[in-house]
């Protein structure tokens, strides 16, 4: 977001003053050659003489901007009756506000004439835009009846209006202006950043050493919103912006700063990584600061969803456009939001912009994983231990009589691809490890799984003969993650019938009953996502450059009254884990 705006009472005047008409404009700047007294006089002299505007003409006078109706410069201006607008509240109104809300309001560079009918948006001298509709016998401004058009003078033509144009805020001015959403004020306006801005600048003396300047013009940039690609500030933008309340706001920041907890600000883990071909495991820290992190982060995660661009195809059906296509919304920074009748439920109020629409909303009700958390996964192991090289494939073409991936995370794979590694034991006796670092995930409640391809899930198996390998597959699973209250990590081991891992494991797999205790095992008649469990990360792990939490896929040795009956070798097409409240929606 960039604005320039000026400082200094004389700038704005001295500033249309000094523009001059170009020739591209003549056709604008011609006056048409009328037998009115009117059209020799020029725009100042007919407002002062015509007593109906007798209100407007002395806020005209006080604003200063008689002098600017009386010079060469041509304009158009929309000129309220009197008694059709508030005059004691535009008499007791500041000179800032009387001059930029209410005088240029009604002001717009060059001559518009109505003539044939017409449909057009005018830009006034505050750069606020207004339909100018119909014709000379009946006609609006900003949806305000014109009571008389066309009236011609040596400068332009005026226009007399039965009511104001109502000024209205852009975003940026309603934050700014500090309504009762003050908390979404607060924290967007601290990245606004005033630079002078010195080649259009006036400079005057130099004072002890020290350049001066008459006329100032600044640039407003805010970092913010430059990030969200969200410019609230240009009148000829179209947004639709979620203004929550402050309840709102605290609710939300309570929620998502759960998720992201960054305990003490040191956080530990295990790194299990190859050196080549050598399996290796390390501990490895991140320091943070916990307090500047979490709340920075929250609050950010708060605002970046709240604006939507209606000239985005997914936005349109807000403004009435394409209406059946109404499923989703998409906001400036690319996310997706899938509940719309949701989120504008808690809508309590609307605000009516001059570039938009802003929602007073009592709550925000974007779904979770759409919003402050997500999934994450991993396809590729980080190691592994035991095993021979993993070898990745990609099955081009699923058997088609496989039945249809039914899960919580759409587009989860491509239709009919698959990437998966085939995980094999260096020795038929030996157990066998894999390691899968998990990267970016909050604190929080995950559900985990691993996702299995049968032997004989690629149509075109020509390269090998699956059935020798039509078992399904028998594994252990645990988790390494940190914690926070022993300040070490800890594997936690997943067990089925069991919803949340324990801190002991399986001890010994001498018996046919110990080797199935602790074991899943994959259905080979479909792509099976093997729920292992709900697991609960008591830190943040998200924007850590080093640490992670780390899933272990293990295949034990088989007892000798199992061998036959399962097989050692895996087919993994990707551990996830998957925030609790989409794995529980999708039940």
């Amino acid at each position: 977001m960039k604005h320039y705006y000026n400082i200094g009472i004389t700038m704005m005047v001295a500033t249309c003053l000094a523009a001059t008409s170009c020739s591209d404009f003549d056709d604008y700047n011609e006056v048409p050659a009328e037998n009115n007294v009117s059209a020799s006089l020029t725009l100042w002299e007919n407002i002062k003489n015509n007593q109906e505007l007798s209100q407007f003409a002395s806020l005209v006078q006080k604003s200063g901007y008689d002098k600017l109706l009386s010079a060469s410069r041509t304009y158009t201006v929309w000129a309220p009756l009197n008694e059709t607008f508030d005059f004691d509240k535009w008499s007791a109104a500041d000179s800032s506000d009387l001059r930029f809300k209410f005088i240029e309001n009604h002001i717009a560079n060059f001559n518009h004439y109505i003539s044939s009918p017409i449909n057009e948006r005018i830009q006034t001298l505050n750069s606020k835009t207004y339909s100018f509709e119909g014709n000379h016998e009946k006609g609006t401004f900003g949806g305000v009846q014109i009571a008389k058009s066309n009236v011609p003078g040596s400068n332009g033509v005026l226009y007399t209006l039965d009511g104001e144009a109502i000024y209205h805020y852009n975003f940026y001015e309603y934050l700014t202006a500090n309504q009762e959403n003050d908390s979404l004020a607060k924290y967007i306006l601290q990245y606004e950043q005033k630079i002078l801005d010195e080649n259009n600048s006036v400079a005057g003396p130099i004072v002890d050493g020290i350049q001066t300047w008459e006329d100032s013009v600044m640039i407003l940039e805010n970092s913010l919103l430059n990030d969200m690609d969200a410019d609230i500030d240009l009148e000829d933008s179209s947004f639709v912006m979620l203004l929550p309340t402050n309840e709102a706001w605290l609710k939300a920041y309570e929620t998502i700063k759960k998720r992201y907890n960054y305990s003490k600000g040191k956080v530990i883990s295990e790194n299990f990584y190859m050196d080549k071909t050598t399996f290796k495991q390390e501990q490895v820290t991140d320091e943070v600061n916990a307090a500047y992190l979490s709340d920075s982060l929250t609050r950010q995660l708060i605002a970046l969803p709240l604006v939507f661009s209606t000239k985005n195809w997914y936005n349109r059906w807000l403004e009435g456009v394409n209406p059946d296509f109404n499923d989703t919304l998409q906001c400036t920074v690319y996310g997706k939001f899938s509940n719309p009748d949701e989120i504008l439920r808690y809508k309590s109020a609307e605000i009516q912009m001059s570039n938009g629409m802003g929602y007073v909303m009592d709550s925000l009700a974007f779904k979770p994983w759409e919003w402050y958390t997500s999934y994450a996964s991993r396809s590729n192991c980080n190691a592994y231990k035991y095993a021979n090289t993993p070898v990745s494939y990609t099955v081009t073409n699923l058997r088609s009589d496989l039945p249809a991936f039914d899960f919580c995370l759409p587009k989860l794979f491509n239709t009919g691809t698959i990437k998966y590694e085939r995980l094999e034991p260096k020795l038929t006796s030996s157990e066998m490890s894999i390691y899968y670092n998990i990267n970016s995930v909050t604190a929080g409640t995950y559900s985990v799984y691993c996702i299995m391809l049968p032997p004989d899930g690629d149509a075109d198996h020509a390269a090998y003969e699956p059935e020798p390998e039509m078992l399904p597959s028998l594994f252990n699973a645990s988790i390494n993650v940190f914690n926070p209250e022993t300040s070490k990590t800890m594997e936690l081991f997943f067990k089925p019938g069991e919803p949340t891992p324990l801190k002991e494991g399986p001890k010994s797999s001498d018996t046919e009953g110990k080797c199935k205790e602790w074991a899943f095992s994959n259905d080979i008649n479909k792509l099976d996502p093997v729920y292992l469990g709900d697991v609960t990360l008591d830190v943040c792990y998200r924007h850590l450059t080093n640490c992670h939490p780390t899933i272990k896929i293990a295949v034990p040795k088989l007892h000798k009254d199992v061998t036959g009956k399962y097989s050692r070798i895996l087919r993994i097409a990707r551990v996830i884990m998957v925030p609790v409240e989409l794995s529980k929606s999708n039940q």
